[in-house]
Formats: C-alpha cells, sequence, structure tokens
C-alpha cells in the first residue's frame, strides 16, 4: 500500500498533515526528526513526501530535497514552510521539489491544495 511520508519537526503540523492527507484517502506515516526517516522508509517506496523546508537534524540546510535523495528516496517531495505560498513555491522550484504548501494556508488552505497536488503524481 502507497503512503505518503510526512516530515516535519512540530507534532501539531504533523497532525494536521495526517488528517488532510487521511481525508484525501492517502495513508501516512511520520517523523518528526530527519534523522528517523531512512528506519520509517524501512525499505518501501512513500507515494510523496511532505517535508518542512527547514529541521534541524536535516543534513543539507533547508535543502530537504538533497537530504532525502542521499537517502536513496525517489518519491515525488512537496516542501512545507510557514512562509508565504509565493516563497515556497519559489524555493520548491529552486531546490527541484515537487510541489510546495505553505503553513500559513492553515488547515483549510491545506485541505484545498494537497489533495489534487498528491493525486496528480
Amino acid at each position: 500500500m502507497s503512503y505518503i511520508l510526512i516530515v516535519d519537526d512540530s507534532e501539531l503540523i504533523v497532525s494536521m498533515l495526517d488528517m488532510v492527507c487521511s481525508q484525501a484517502g492517502f495513508a501516512t506515516r511520520t517523523c518528526t526528526e530527519f534523522s528517523a526517516v531512512k528506519s520509517t522508509i524501512d525499505g518501501t517506496k512513500p507515494h510523496a513526501i511532505l517535508s518542512d523546508l527547514n529541521m534541524p537534524d536535516m543534513p543539507h540546510d533547508a535543502d530537504p530535497v538533497k537530504s532525502l535523495r542521499e537517502l536513496g528516496v525517489e518519491a515525488p517531495i512537496i516542501l512545507v514552510s510557514g512562509i508565504s505560498q509565493d516563497e515556497i513555491d519559489a524555493k520548491a522550484s529552486e531546490l527541484g521539489a515537487n510541489g510546495a504548501v505553505s503553513k500559513d494556508a492553515g488547515m483549510m488552505g491545506m485541505a484545498a491544495i494537497l489533495p489534487d497536488l498528491l493525486n496528480s503524481f
């Protein structure tokens, strides 16, 4: 079964993203520490990854795409951050992510954006 991997150091954001993904029909796995990603994936292939832009223990500061690719992760990556949607879109393009969503959109905003984005992969 395919799942969405959620990587964010905020338990509140993880809960919100988990709820949005679940309501869109996706199973989830979560990590609140970047160092737990490899063991959480454990040989499985996520459908997509929702990753915070800034994780305290991320090997490449503010570059989750590079950090995840070094772990051998090939799933589409959607960046999540508390910056504006325009800023996170630009950062996603710069880093080679497959999409982005601003935490500033709140749960309703994320619920309006994420299902279609996740279903596009």
